[in-house]
């Protein structure tokens, strides 16, 4: 039995905490035990405990000494033979504790994102990741773009890299779209509307303030935005639509725990985003069968194909955004024909078998490279 504690920095719907609740789910019982530890600020918190795991609270996602200590002593415990961290947070009190105990670590990238940091803070940060590199076995990128960025930082090396793409259980989501799908009434929309849609956290880099930009300079009124999700964006998303007097078509759905269940409401999926990691909401999107209009970033680059399955626009430009969201809104065939070729791309590409396999060789690889080794969490700190 392989003993993995997946130290995540937040709970809440994102990229880490469901890529840990897929290899909870899918890894062989038999072969892996998974603990999970984390603040308990979102639904994957209950979400893991209901799947019989072994959940702790802890604060990775705030800089703590009483996190370090509850994360040592959790890798003592349960006896932990491979420590995943996922996130900044996690990823520092993971690989500080794989130093100590000789418990190999494997690190998970979800995005590389420092360029808001100060100047100063962005090269310490940068320090940092490739001082914790030392302590780590092997290093994930959700995506070819981020690994060949996070290298070229000299973040980690090509001999600890391994690139494991985001997965999405296309039978779940169905499932879940076909038995409780969202109304567009219950969202505040009516039925006569073109709706874009997005799923994110409202955050400065997911730039949704470009997508509220891009809706008024459509200068079509029965076209509508539908926001979902949450964050620290939301007060100034709110005054932008209504200074643009756009507050009745910029619709704010809140958090969805299923927000696959939105997409039957959807015309045309955009994302605005400066950078991302893998985007699983994209993903999703196109699992859904919808078209794409988004951003020409990493993460984008590396799920979208320009003209086959959406349309890539430069970051930053609200016309631009609001050009290629015309050019589909008025082409109800090419949106189909897209959302075709999408949702064929993800079944192909980007299932989520694949990354569970990939994931556990990666598990196994980190215990054999201790094989032999006595009680490894057994190990004082000052080892």
């Amino acid at each position: 039995m392989i003993r993995v504690l997946e130290l995540l920095t937040t709970s809440a719907l994102g990229g880490g905490p469901r890529q840990v609740y897929d290899l909870a789910r899918r890894l062989p019982r038999d072969e892996f035990e998974v603990t999970v530890a984390a603040p308990h600020d979102g639904v994957f918190f209950d979400r893991f405990r209901k799947l019989g795991l072994t959940v702790a609270e802890v604060g990775a996602d705030r800089l703590d000494p009483r996190t370090l200590r509850a994360t040592l002593r959790l890798v003592r415990e349960r006896e932990i033979e491979v420590i995943h961290s996922h996130g900044k947070g996690a990823g520092l009190y993971g690989r500080l504790v794989a130093r100590w105990t000789g418990v190999p670590a494997v690190h998970t990238f979800h995005g590389v994102h420092y360029e808001r940091y100060p100047p100063r803070l962005a090269q310490l940060y940068l320090a940092l990741e490739r001082r914790l590199a030392r302590w780590t076995r092997t290093v994930i990128s959700v995506s070819a773009t981020q690994e060949a960025e996070a290298l070229a930082l000299g973040l980690f090396t090509l001999s600890q890299s391994a690139t494991v793409v985001n997965g999405v259980d296309l039978e779940e989501q169905d499932r879940l779209v076909a038995e409780a799908p969202l109304a567009r009434e219950g969202l505040g929309l009516a039925r006569d509307l073109f709706v874009l849609g997005t799923v994110a956290r409202f955050d400065p880099v997911k730039r949704l303030d470009a997508l509220v930009g891009a809706l008024g300079a459509l200068r079509r009124p029965r076209v509508a935005l539908l926001l979902v999700g949450g964050g620290p964006e939301g007060d100034r998303l709110r005054r932008l639509a209504a200074g643009a007097r756009l507050d009745g078509r910029v619709v704010f759905s809140g958090w969805l725990d299923e927000p696959a269940r939105a997409f039957p409401a959807i015309d045309l999926y955009v994302s605005a985003s400066q950078k991302e990691g893998l985007p699983l909401a994209v993903l999703d999107a196109m699992g859904a069968g919808l078209a794409v209009v988004a951003t020409d970033v990493p993460g984008h680059r590396d799920v979208v194909r320009h003209g086959e399955t959406g349309l890539l626009v430069p970051s930053g430009g609200e016309q631009a955004l609001a050009a290629a969201i015309e050019t589909l809104v008025d082409d109800p065939e090419r949106r189909r024909r897209m959302g075709r070729a999408g949702r064929e791309r993800v079944r192909t590409e980007f299932g989520v078998a694949a990354m569970v396999e990939k994931t556990g060789a990666i598990y196994r690889a980190a215990r054999a490279s201790c094989a032999g080794r006595a009680s490894p969490a057994a190990r004082s700190p000052s080892g």
